[in-house]
């Protein structure tokens, strides 16, 4: 398992770190957070307590690029009698308590085995703004663009394949639904 790739992760995963100017990461923070040589992560003991081997290490990295920044406390849930062969979920609550970002968030992983023998995995982080949406759309990644309209709620594509954000007008704030996926291949 010493070679695996990650495809899709390092900018991706930090698609609402990058907006809010909450987490300042690289590509190579990205991938240490993912290596089994890692220091054991909360993810990590998490993924081991309920018998998750197959994707634990994209688990803990997906968890840990979410929480980066945060206190947080996670719930795991996994199949129980075959955890491997199924997939994954952590639900997370988070505060942040950065100079750019005071408040909570929440955020959810999900990982799960593919039939190749690798790993696929999305974290979805919602985090509210006190600012209003056109205030936080100043605020994506150069390169941002609008993809799509859903029913009102606009969706952008985040610049430098950060991943996409759902900007959900809320009083006078804004709820971010940042969305963003990984592979894992071995």
């Amino acid at each position: 398992m010493s070679q695996r790739a990650l495809s899709r992760l390092p900018a991706t995963a930090f698609a609402i770190a990058a907006l809010a100017g909450l987490v300042a990461a690289s590509a190579d923070a990205a991938a240490q957070a993912a290596t089994p040589q890692a220091p054991a992560s909360t993810f990590q003991a998490q993924a081991a307590q309920v018998g998750i081997k197959s994707c634990a290490t994209l688990f803990a990295g997906l968890g840990d690029i979410l929480t980066r920044g945060t206190t947080y406390a996670s719930s795991v849930q996994a199949q129980q009698t075959s955890p491997n062969d199924h997939a994954a979920q952590a639900v997370v609550g988070m505060k942040y308590d950065t100079p750019n970002y005071k408040g909570q968030a929440a955020g959810v992983v999900l990982t799960a085995p593919t039939k190749a023998g690798g790993c696929e995995g999305n974290l979805v982080r919602v985090a509210p703004f006190p600012q209003s949406c056109p205030d936080v759309v100043r605020q994506l990644p150069q390169g941002s663009t609008l993809a799509a309209n859903l029913s009102g709620t606009p969706l952008y594509n985040l610049g430098g394949n950060q991943g996409q954000a759902l900007l959900v007008p809320s009083g006078a704030g804004c709820v971010v639904v940042t969305v963003a996926s990984a592979m894992e291949r071995r």
